[in-house]
């Protein structure tokens, strides 16, 4: 499997410095008290979209209980994605305001042609 890159590697951590700063809670709402969370790839780590490699930007922040694949929380994006979509909203749409807190803040974000392939993936 291919590493991430400098820039994805810059992005990952702008992500978990600005999930640090405004809590879980930014995301998912209940969780602005819980701290532990887990880097999810909505599509996989390999994932690319009309040809354009999109796995390791496509990246949310995941409370682990969400998250981990020994949880058995009932919203557990691992185990139950259509219950943790209609909860907390379209995995794209987690991103898309994940980026827009992200750019308000002046932090590294994916390049727009990379954005608006990971917008259409329909996740």
């Amino acid at each position: 499997m291919k590493q991430p890159n400098a820039a994805q590697k810059r992005f990952i951590d702008h992500v978990c410095l600005f999930i640090e700063r405004y809590t879980l809670g930014y995301l998912y709402p209940g969780y602005e008290q819980y701290f532990g969370y887990h880097v999810h790839h909505p599509c996989g780590r390999s994932a690319k979209h009309n040809k354009v490699e999109i796995g390791h930007w496509f990246i949310l922040p995941v409370p682990v209980e969400l998250h981990d694949v020994s949880s058995n929380h009932p919203l557990n994006v691992t185990h139950y994605k259509h219950r943790f979509t209609e909860t907390f909203g379209a995995q794209a749409c987690l991103f898309r305001r994940l980026v827009e807190g992200m750019r308000i803040m002046g932090l590294s974000i994916p390049p727009d042609g990379v954005l608006n392939e990971i917008f259409d993936s329909g996740e």
